[in-house]
């Protein structure tokens, strides 16, 4: 072979060589690297993590009695009535407080009614490509089936745990941090803030995951617009993962508004 001849195969073969690398990068750290700089800074909290109920063992008093509220089962302190006696319907009808009068009220609990879920898996199935699904699959995940799994696994998907190196990997991990983009968001909009309540704590404006035998949910931690602390439960049955139902406790004690949290079900005859 002639000398140039050499020279241009050789050139040709660096240029491939450079090529593939190049092409390798863009799918691993470079995508890696567009997922904290592109994606992330949507988030104001870090990765924006949903964590374990860290509540779920707080003891419960056998004072407590069984409620139930549209379908939700729970347990309260006693002495709990109707806001809006009257109400047979709407959000109204699913409200109970310790007082009527709400300058001395220190506890209210309110169940809405069931819903829908707006989010549809089916409008998320281009994320799920052939490279992420085996991305994902190397990472222990699961393709989401129903609304309440696709926010589970956006809202707790740690980007930082998927190899860097990894072009399914990162596919995966970049697809579901979009997924991210698009869902989370919604769920931190809740009106609540970070004020320290009557007791001198510092509450954090923090969401959890907390999941029994008979319920899926999340949970919002802040407070109210009065000060006091409060919790939203997002709430689902393991049969109907695509609806959900809200239950919000708002109190001045911090551990009765937890306790009660604690106990809230999806009630064994619920529709």
């Amino acid at each position: 072979m002639k000398k140039g001849l050499k020279i241009a195969a050789g050139a040709a073969a660096a240029l491939l060589v450079l090529g593939g690398a190049g092409l390798y990068l863009s799918q691993t750290i470079f995508k890696w690297k567009k997922i904290e700089y592109e994606i992330m800074p949507v988030f104001t909290d870090g990765t924006y993590l949903t964590e374990p109920y860290p509540y779920a063992d707080i003891e419960v008093p056998e004072s407590f009695k069984e409620c139930s509220i549209k379908g939700i089962d729970f347990k309260a302190p006693e002495g709990l009535d109707w806001m809006y006696p009257l109400e047979t319907k709407g959000i109204k009808s699913g409200i109970i407080v310790d007082n009527a009068d709400v300058s001395k009220r220190n506890l209210l609990i309110c169940v809405e009614d069931k819903e829908e879920n707006g989010i549809r898996v089916e409008d998320f199935e281009f994320f799920f490509d052939k490279r992420t699904l085996r991305g994902m699959k190397k990472l222990g995940l699961e393709k989401p089936e129903n609304s309440h799994d696709l926010m589970f696994l956006c809202e707790t998907f740690d980007y930082k745990k998927c190899n860097k190196f990894s072009p399914s990997e990162v596919s995966a991990a970049y697809n579901i941090m979009m997924m991210k983009g698009i869902l989370v968001p919604a769920g931190m909009a809740m009106d609540l803030s970070d004020r320290k309540v009557d007791l001198g704590e510092e509450i954090e404006n923090k969401r959890y995951w907390y999941d029994t035998d008979r319920m899926r949910s999340f949970i919002q931690q802040g407070t109210a617009e009065n000060g006091s602390y409060e919790l939203v439960l997002d709430v689902c049955s393991p049969d109907d993962p695509n609806s959900y139902q809200l239950v919000m406790i708002i109190g001045n004690d911090i551990d009765t508004v937890r306790q009660i949290a604690k106990t809230v079900t999806i009630a064994e005859d619920a529709e």
